[in-house]
């Protein structure tokens, strides 16, 4: 097993993750990706690495998806955003706990899998990406926000924040797994930056 600490938030990040710019990122990232892909395909999807359960809330109300799945590594995270549901999306939502790199679910379980920047923080992140795809149906959508290297772990931010320190990805080696597990990204999606990416891939 890998160790559980290297993959849990500090106290900075946890500040960052319940700010109200955070959530304004959010939902101008579930904006981006309905511009991308259209609807949200089919009914259910799952989110990794919920958090506070702010995202969630957004693939319920804002792109519409009728069933989500939310889980965190701390359970102790996934119990309070259970407790914070409001009634109106009790039937809709579902928080648990679990891994990322070990989902507990069939292949081809999900119409949609979301991640709002969890990968980088995964140690295996391959065997990550290998989950979100087995447990992709055919032409199901992956819809992602990540961050490079050169973000998170400059001068400053690496010694503010905690990640994972060996094995990361660059641009280039995230959109390279992508591929090799049939993810294959919308056209228009912009890989340019070397700091990060916000787009959505389908399973081919």
């Amino acid at each position: 097993m890998f160790p559980r600490d290297q993959m849990l938030m500090n106290w900075p990040e946890r500040v960052w993750i319940m700010s109200p710019v955070r959530l304004v990122v959010l939902r101008l990232q579930a904006r981006k990706w309905l511009r991308l892909t259209g609807p949200a395909p089919g009914k259910t999807v799952l989110e990794i690495g919920c958090g506070p359960g702010r995202g969630a809330r957004i693939l319920a109300e804002q792109m519409g998806f009728a069933k989500v799945f939310a889980f965190d590594l701390e359970a102790r995270l996934a119990r309070k955003s259970a407790r914070r549901l409001p009634d109106r999306l009790r039937d809709r939502i579902a928080f648990f706990a679990g891994d990322a790199q070990f989902l507990p679910f069939a292949d081809s379980r999900f119409d949609a899998v979301a991640n709002f920047g969890i990968i980088h923080h995964v140690l295996d992140w391959r065997q990550c990406i290998r989950e979100i795809a087995r447990v992709l149906k055919l032409g199901g959508v992956f819809y992602f926000e990540e961050i490079y290297p050169p973000l998170y772990a400059n001068f400053l931010l690496k010694r503010l924040v905690r990640h994972p320190t060996e094995d990361r990805f660059t641009g280039p080696q995230y959109l390279a797994a992508l591929r090799e597990n049939e993810l294959k990204l919308f056209d228009e999606v912009d890989t340019r930056s070397k700091y990060g990416i916000v787009g959505a891939a389908i399973k081919v």
